[in-house]
């Protein structure tokens, strides 16, 4: 099992410490944006008022330490008695309406008593519990995202108000806030005190940084909660947890379908008619066209802006190579030069240099047809490395392979990111495994090309590739 509260900690400490996503030189510095607040909330300059011991770890140069208070204010609850208690009053939020860090209506009191302005809930305010019966339950808080001021807030609850609303909600979160408040001492009563929510340090990216981490935690996040579901539903292992999350990733149930991505048909037709301008050009050689693909060759369901194609269909190249009459007793291979990739330099996460080896430009020169160039995709395709799939960097020349490898070209190199990740992932492994006959396993080009592929927008594809990124991340920090 993944302990998924602990992964979601790393990834909280990570973020609040600058390591989650990189820094942007263009970034407005924080403390142009800290001092903005200030003199916007309280009419003065942003001055530190806590020495460098009270920090409790350095940050990027771009970011800055300050007190709560100086990026938002907060307020306590409404108290209320038994008495007050009636079927149509005033709407009153209590611990129990914090549900796993959101709001939740089902359980709602209201009372009779007077309100003051300051005790009802804006908009993107945070609601914290600031006072329990259980010590688990303080601290824990939710963002209010109602349009109007219709609910109060109770006696032992507090809210922080700020911009900043959901990069403070996830400090929230973290241990470097409730190291402010959390004590192993029985006798005292763990409390988010007014003090603590005005005086308690927190580290501020610039704005945009701000955005970016938001959008990586909560997309990190939405991954794990289907990882919690998958295991509150079956009993996985890590690598079966891992088959069935990046398999859905493949079949368009990990990422939203949006109507502005446009269809895969309409992305189909664009590389056809390129594909053909090539063949016209006769800069590629014409492909023997393959039959239409039959509900049989749809292992899956897929969304309906998706398109089920074969893989010859959006490439110009699926080939293998061959190795140099005699190789190394020969002489073929030479210090330095042109790369001669070979099996074991083929994996899934890039090609790897140990044991590389190099031919002469003069070689080269008569390896035309498997010549391997910027941006290919290359397929081990025999042996005990079958499957093994890597992509070539966008600054490279040029190379060659040997027997055992494929070449594979998309029309669009757009599309080799996803298209990498699928030759990847389980559903695209069990079929080359499926479809390799021979001693040594060997699967030809020619399966290669009638692979059916489910083909998404492109936009939608970056979203994928960027989905199983984060997947692959969470297992390796799981380990």
């Amino acid at each position: 099992m993944i302990d998924t509260r602990d992964i979601r900690d790393r990834i909280l400490l990570l973020a609040l410490k600058g390591e989650l996503v990189e820094q942007n030189p263009k970034d407005a510095p924080a403390i142009d944006l800290i001092d903005e607040m200030c003199r916007k909330m309280a009419g003065r300059a942003f001055k530190p008022d806590f020495s460098a011991d009270e920090v409790p770890y350095d940050l990027p140069s771009s970011w800055s330490w300050c007190r709560l208070s100086d990026i938002g204010s907060t307020n306590i609850g409404l108290t209320y008695h038994p008495e007050d208690v009636i079927e149509n009053g005033v709407i009153v939020a209590r611990s129990s309406n914090i549900v796993n860090g959101k709001m939740d209506y089902s359980d709602l009191v209201r009372v009779s008593c007077n309100v003051r302005e300051n005790q009802y809930l804006n908009n993107s305010d945070i609601l914290i519990c600031a006072r329990n019966g259980s010590k688990a339950l303080v601290g824990k808080c939710a963002i209010y995202e109602g349009i109007s001021k219709t609910i109060a807030f109770g006696a032992f609850m507090a809210v922080f108000r700020t911009p900043l609303f959901r990069y403070v909600y996830y400090y929230f979160n973290t241990d470097v806030f409730k190291r402010n408040f959390i004590s192993d001492d029985s006798k005292q009563i763990n409390q988010v005190t007014q003090n603590i929510l005005k005086k308690s340090l927190i580290p501020i990216p610039p704005l945009e940084e701000q955005k970016r981490i938001v959008k990586r935690i909560e997309t990190i996040f939405e991954i794990l909660d289907k990882i919690d579901t998958l295991q509150n539903q079956y009993a996985f292992n890590q690598e079966a947890l891992k088959s069935k999350l990046i398999d859905a990733a493949i079949q368009g149930k990990l990422t939203e379908q949006l109507p502005e991505d446009g269809t895969a048909e309409e992305l189909y037709q664009t590389i056809s008619e390129k594909k053909k301008e090539m063949q016209k050009r006769k800069e590629i050689k014409n492909s023997k066209p393959l039959p239409e693909i039959s509900e049989d060759e749809m292992p899956f369901e897929i969304p309906s802006n998706w398109k089920w194609v074969h893989l010859d269909d959006i490439t110009t190249k699926i080939t293998s190579g061959s190795t140099p009459a005699g190789g190394r007793k020969s002489n073929a291979y030479v210090e330095s030069g042109n790369c001669f990739f070979r099996e074991q330099n083929i994996y899934n996460d890039g090609i790897h240099q140990e044991g590389m080896v190099y031919i002469t430009d003069e070689l080269l020169s008569t390896r035309k047809n498997s010549t391997v160039i910027a941006k290919d995709i290359l397929l081990n395709i025999t042996g005990g490395s079958i499957g093994r799939c890597a992509l070539i960097p966008d600054d490279f020349q040029k190379g060659s392979i040997n027997q055992h490898i494929l070449i594979i070209r998309m029309v669009d190199d757009r599309l080799r990111f996803y298209v990498h990740k699928l030759l990847c992932s389980p559903y695209a492994q069990r079929y080359i495994k499926e479809k390799s006959v021979g001693d040594k396993d060997g699967f030809s080009g020619g399966r290669c090309k009638q692979m059916s592929i489910p083909l998404p927008p492109l936009t939608e594809q970056s979203r994928i590739v960027e989905t199983i990124d984060n997947v692959l991340e969470i297992f390796n920090m799981a380990i």
